[in-house]
C-alpha cells in the first residue's frame, strides 16, 4: 500500500474544508502519476485511521472526487482511480518527503534573453551595514502622512471608486494635476496632464517608453558608461546599442553628431543631472546643441532625471524638457529615488501623441495601476508634503555626502580616486589596480558590511576598477562604522 500518510498532507490550520484538501492532494497525486489509475483506494475506515480523520471526511472527499470524474466506485468493490486517466510516469518519492517545484520545464526556452544577467538571489543573512548604489533613506519619508491618508482612502467613499477597474491607464488623474504643478514650479517644464503618465517607477517608464518607440535594430545611443539595466531595456526592445564616449561634462555631443552622419538614429538616452554611474552632470552647452540634432536629425531624447531634486552645490541647470520646443524629449522622473523606493511611483512627460501611444500599451501591462497609492501621494504634494521632505532630505544627505567623502578620503587616500559629486546620493570611485573589489566585497561583508555588487565596464568591454558608493541610506554612525570596516578590510586585502 501506498504511503498515503505521508502522500496527503493535511494542514488542520488551513480555512479549507478537509475533505477539500483530502480531494485536492488525491487530484494532484493522481495527476502526476504518484497514485496510478485503475488503482484501488484502501476503504474509507481504513484511510480515516492512516489520516486520522472522521471516516465522513473521507467519504466526502471520494465523492466530491467521483463527481469530478477522478474515482470509479463499483458496487461491491470498492473506490478505484478512474481507468480513463491518462497513464503519466510516476515520480519516486524523495525521504517521504514530495516537492511540487519544478526545476525544469518541459517546454524549451528562446535565447532572446540569453545576454541578460540572470537574477541572483539576496544575501542570506544582509548585514545591517549597506553602501549601495545611491538610494534614499527610507526612515526620512514621510511615511506617517503616507500612511493617514491611504487609510482614510481605504475606509472612506473613495476607496469603491479608486479600487475598481479604471479608464485612466495612465494614471490618477488628481496625482496628474499635481505632478503638472511641481515641475512647472521646480523645473519650468510647462505641460498639461494630457502629457503625463504615471508609472510604477522609473524603469516601467523606460520599459513602455522603449517598446513604444523602436522597431527592431532601430538605433540608440547611450554613453559608454552607463546605466545597464536602461541598456538591457533597450535591447530587450529590439534597438541596436551605440556607445560615445562620456567626460566630465557628461556625454559627447559631436560624438553623437557623427553618429548620426553614419546613419539613423532612433533615439538617445541620457542622464544630464548626476549620470549613472559616473554622477557626471551634462554641461548646459552640449544640452542645448543636444536638443539641436534632435530636432535636426529627429531622433527622440529620453531624458532620465532621477534625481534632480538633490543638488548639492548650486541650483541645478533645468532639465532638457524644459528647453525642448520642437516635442523631442520624453522626460522620465521618479519618486522612487526621492521619496522611497518601495513606493514605485514615476511619471512620464512627452507630446501627447506619444502618450495616447503608451497609454495603448500600458492597458495590457498595468491596467489599472495603483489608485489609492497614487490618490495617497496626490495628497501629499496637495499639502506640501512632498516639498517639504524634499528640504528635510537635502539638508541630511549634503552633510552625509560631506562626511562620507571626507572618511572616504581620509580612510583610504591615494587608494581611491573620485570626485564630491555636485548631487545625487552616489560617489563614483575608482580603487587603486591593487584592489580586488570581488575580493574587497567578500572581506567587508565577513565583518558586517555589504558594498554594492554593481559591475561597469568601458566601450571595448574592459571592466572597471570602479563602483557607486551611495551616502544618502547611512546616518553619520553608521557612516563612520561603515568608513571604519571598509579601511580594515584593505588593509586586510594588501597584507596579504
Amino acid at each position: 500500500m501506498l504511503p498515503y500518510k505521508t502522500i496527503i498532507a493535511i494542514d488542520r490550520a488551513s480555512g479549507v474544508p478537509l475533505y477539500l484538501q483530502i480531494c485536492n492532494e488525491f487530484i494532484k497525486e493522481i495527476s502526476a502519476g504518484t497514485i496510478a489509475s485503475g488503482l484501488k483506494l484502501p476503504g474509507s475506515r481504513k484511510l480515516s485511521e492512516l489520516l486520522e480523520v472522521n471516516r465522513r471526511t473521507i467519504i466526502s472527499a471520494y465523492e466530491e472526487l467521483e463527481a469530478q470524474g477522478w474515482l470509479e466506485v463499483k458496487p461491491n468493490q470498492g473506490a478505484f482511480v478512474s481507468s480513463k486517466i491518462p497513464i503519466t510516469h510516476g515520480r519516486p518519492l524523495a525521504g517521504g518527503v514530495l516537492y511540487d517545484h519544478k526545476e525544469q520545464s518541459v517546454f524549451d526556452l528562446n535565447d532572446k534573453l540569453d545576454f541578460l544577467e540572470h537574477y541572483r538571489p539576496p544575501d542570506a543573512a544582509k548585514p545591517e551595514l549597506v553602501i549601495d548604489a545611491g538610494y534614499p533613506d527610507v526612515r526620512l519619508a514621510p511615511l506617517r502622512a503616507l500612511t493617514r491618508h491611504m487609510n482614510g482612502i481605504i475606509n472612506g467613499k473613495r476607496s469603491v471608486k479608486l479600487l475598481d477597474y479604471s479608464d485612466n491607464f495612465n494614471g490618477d488623474p488628481v496625482l496628474r494635476e499635481e505632478v503638472v504643478n511641481y515641475l512647472a514650479e521646480t523645473r519650468s517644464i510647462n505641460v498639461s496632464v494630457d502629457n503625463i503618465m504615471i508609472t510604477r517607477g522609473s524603469l516601467m517608464a523606460f520599459f513602455n517608453i522603449f517598446q513604444v518607440l523602436l522597431k527592431r535594430d532601430d538605433r540608440v545611443i547611450v554613453g559608454d558608461v552607463s546605466f545597464r539595466v536602461a541598456n538591457d531595456i533597450i535591447r530587450i526592445a529590439g534597438g541596436n546599442l551605440v556607445k560615445v564616449p562620456m567626460d566630465e561634462d557628461g556625454i559627447d555631443v559631436n560624438a553623437i553628431e557623427e553618429a548620426c552622419e553614419e546613419g539613423p538614429v532612433r533615439a538617445v538616452f541620457i542622464m544630464p543631472h548626476h549620470h549613472n554611474p559616473t554622477t557626471v552632470s551634462l554641461c548646459a552647452e552640449r544640452r542645448m546643441k543636444l536638443l539641436m540634432l534632435a530636432e535636426k536629425y529627429r531622433f527622440a531624447i529620453i531624458e532620465d532625471d532621477y534625481d534632480y531634486d538633490f543638488h548639492y552645490n548650486s541650483s541645478p541647470v533645468l532639465p532638457m524638457a524644459s528647453s525642448d520646443r520642437s516635442g523631442s524629449v520624453i522626460y522620465v522622473g521618479s519618486l522612487s529615488k526621492t521619496v522611497a523606493p518601495g513606493l514605485r511611483t514615476g511619471f512620464i512627460v512627452a507630446p501627447t501623441n506619444f502618450v495616447k501611444e503608451l497609454s495603448r500599451l500600458s492597458r495590457f501591462i498595468d491596467c489599472h495601476g495603483n489608485m489609492a497609492q497614487e490618490r495617497a501621494i496626490a495628497m501629499l504634494f496637495e499639502e506640501g508634503e512632498i516639498r517639504r521632505h524634499m528640504k528635510k532630505a537635502l539638508k541630511a544627505y549634503r552633510v552625509r555626502r560631506d562626511l562620507f567623502c571626507k572618511l572616504l578620503k581620509e580612510k583610504l587616500g591615494e587608494l581611491v580616486s573620485f570626485k564630491v559629486p555636485d548631487g545625487g546620493l552616489a560617489v563614483w570611485t575608482t580603487f587603486h589596480d591593487s584592489i580586488n573589489l570581488d575580493q574587497l566585497r567578500e572581506t567587508t561583508l565577513k565583518k558586517g558590511l555589504l558594498i554594492s555588487k554593481s559591475v561597469f565596464s568601458d566601450a571595448e568591454g574592459n571592466r572597471l576598477n570602479a563602483i557607486r558608493m551611495g551616502f544618502a541610506s547611512l546616518n553619520e554612525k553608521e557612516t563612520e562604522r561603515a568608513m571604519d570596516i571598509l579601511k580594515e578590510s584593505v588593509d586586510k586585502l594588501l597584507c596579504q
